[in-house]
């Protein structure tokens, strides 16, 4: 029997406008740092995320 891979759904704040984002991925720590670094277009303008 084969494992299934993980798959987690997320909602981030921004501290600077207070706007939510949501979305999904299989390695939720890099995925934030990768909305915190800016190279996420539709995240960049409300970093940091938390």
């Amino acid at each position: 029997m084969c494992e299934q891979p993980k798959f987690y759904f997320y909602v981030l704040q921004s501290q600077r406008t207070g706007k939510y984002y949501k979305g999904h991925c299989q390695d939720l720590q890099a995925r934030v740092n990768e909305h915190n670094s800016g190279r996420t277009k539709s995240t960049k303008h409300g970093i940091p995320w938390i």
